[in-house]
């Protein structure tokens, strides 16, 4: 069913129940002192799935990059803190990474309560590398590997965790201490705060092997890489209309299309609701006018928050969740999907566990599915051409190879190693293959280097 872009249904079966993670350990967290039975703990957690396809919906890789700054607080698995990206407000893996196909972004776990609690969380990756987290975690696996071991085939990873031990303090409660304050490049991190719901404080930690500091904060935050599939394509057919796949056996709640075009100018969406299992959302787009995106951007935030709510999110969960990402969604310049993530996928993927259970758990994690249009790829094939030519040792154009490079960087922006593997594997321009190539290689080079840079 096709509903208009400004008339989204929100009617969507919430999705309560605890997620089915790990073992309960007999070692785990006393009881939480002073839980009322009227006042239930309610877990929300939002965040997204990211992954980049070509016309024929094969995936990509090399999603590695990052895009988003965070603060430099926060944690990643190589503890390195001269490091020059760091500096910048950029942080990552320090390790180049090869084989990644899929990315998990800022999946953050909020918990309501009332009265203070203790808990004991832990979230897994299957086919992942949970990479960066904040607050300081109890516990992690795989164990960090040293940063001169070469390059991580991330194919190789078949399950990663992390564990926290935390207590709940209510919101009316004074905030805490350890909360960091928020500094130059935190705008993203920021708009995730603004959420009522408890601060959580990790545990003093006992004994030096459990030595670290005692931090606070808003959620509990945690990002990773992945090789992990999930079952829905998009192909893109003519004037740049879509079709997604539903190849799970679950059915898709909402599936949004949009594109933006004109270096953001102008744009334009689709919103489709209850894809069944096996079946395709067809012509997403087909027949959509560009419009004003000045506008038309604000609509489209305002229909994906109201999808968020439909799925069981509180309404400042949903407004937070869109505002950290209206940039990379809504205002960078493409073709994308966005869709529901079906909850039993969720729990398959990231099996979370919390313990004492709370009395509901609702997990809103949305799809992504960067497209790249033929044509786009077609555009920057011939940028590429040129670009050899402009640059060339007989006649060099400095001006114009900088003009060429500038437009073959916004052409790819963040997805620039994706669409530079598919510009090798479609184009048969040789001078472009060839700087496509050479550009590939100066990339694995960069992360390489920059791993020797933090040893």
């Amino acid at each position: 069913m096709r509903l208009p872009p400004r008339l989204v249904a929100a009617a969507v079966v919430t999705v309560l129940g605890v997620a089915t993670g790990l073992a309960v350990r007999a070692d785990g967290p006393p009881p939480s002192p002073g839980a009322a039975a009227d006042d239930p703990l309610v877990v929300h957690e939002w965040g997204t799935f990211t992954s980049v396809q070509g016309a024929d919906g094969v995936s990509l890789e090399g999603l590695q990059h990052e895009e988003e700054a965070l603060p430099s607080f926060v944690y990643d698995r190589c503890q390195v803190r001269d490091c020059p990206l760091r500096k910048a407000g950029w942080k990552g893996l320090e390790v180049p990474v090869h084989h990644v196909t899929q990315k998990m972004e800022t999946p953050v776990l909020y918990f309501h309560t009332k009265t203070p609690r203790t808990v004991r969380v832990r979230v897994d990756f299957v086919q992942g590398l949970i990479s960066q987290w904040y607050p300081v975690v109890d516990r992690l696996g795989p164990p960090e590997g040293a940063r001169d071991a070469g390059p991580l085939d991330l194919r190789t990873v078949a399950r990663s965790f992390v564990e926290w031990d935390v207590d709940l303090v209510p919101r009316s409660a004074p905030r805490p201490a350890e909360v960091p304050p928020s500094g130059p490049g935190t705008e993203t991190w920021d708009r995730a705060r603004a959420v009522d719901a408890a601060w959580v404080r990790t545990r003093p930690r006992q004994g030096p092997e459990r030595a670290g500091p005692v931090e606070a904060e808003h959620f509990l935050f945690y990002r990773g890489l992945g090789t992990f599939s999930v079952p829905m394509t998009v192909s893109i057919g003519d004037d740049d209309a879509l079709a997604l796949r539903n190849g799970s056996a679950h059915e898709v709640a909402q599936v949004v299309a949009v594109e933006v075009t004109d270096g953001g100018r102008r744009g334009r969406w689709d919103v489709v609701c209850g894809v069944a299992p096996g079946a395709t959302a067809a012509d997403l787009l087909a027949g959509r006018e560009l419009v004003d995106w000045r506008t038309g951007v604000e609509a489209l935030g305002g229909d994906v928050e109201k999808i968020l709510r439909g799925q069981g999110m509180d309404a400042d969960e949903a407004h937070a969740m869109v505002a950290t990402w209206r940039r990379s969604w809504f205002e960078a310049e493409g073709l994308r999907v966005l869709y529901v993530v079906p909850r039993p996928l969720v729990d398959a993927i990231l099996p979370l566990s919390i313990e004492p259970a709370p009395a509901a758990v609702r997990r809103v994690l949305l799809g992504r599915v960067e497209c790249l249009p033929p044509k786009r790829v077609a555009e920057l094939a011939a940028v590429l051409g040129a670009l050899e030519v402009a640059a060339g040792p007989d006649a060099p154009d400095a001006e114009k190879t900088l003009a060429l490079f500038e437009r073959a960087r916004a052409i790819g922006g963040r997805f620039l190693e994706p669409y530079l593997r598919r510009v090798v594997a479609t184009t048969t321009d040789a001078a472009a293959r060839r700087v496509a190539q050479g550009w590939l290689k100066k990339l694995e080079m960069e992360a390489a280097a920059l791993a020797a840079t933090t040893r």
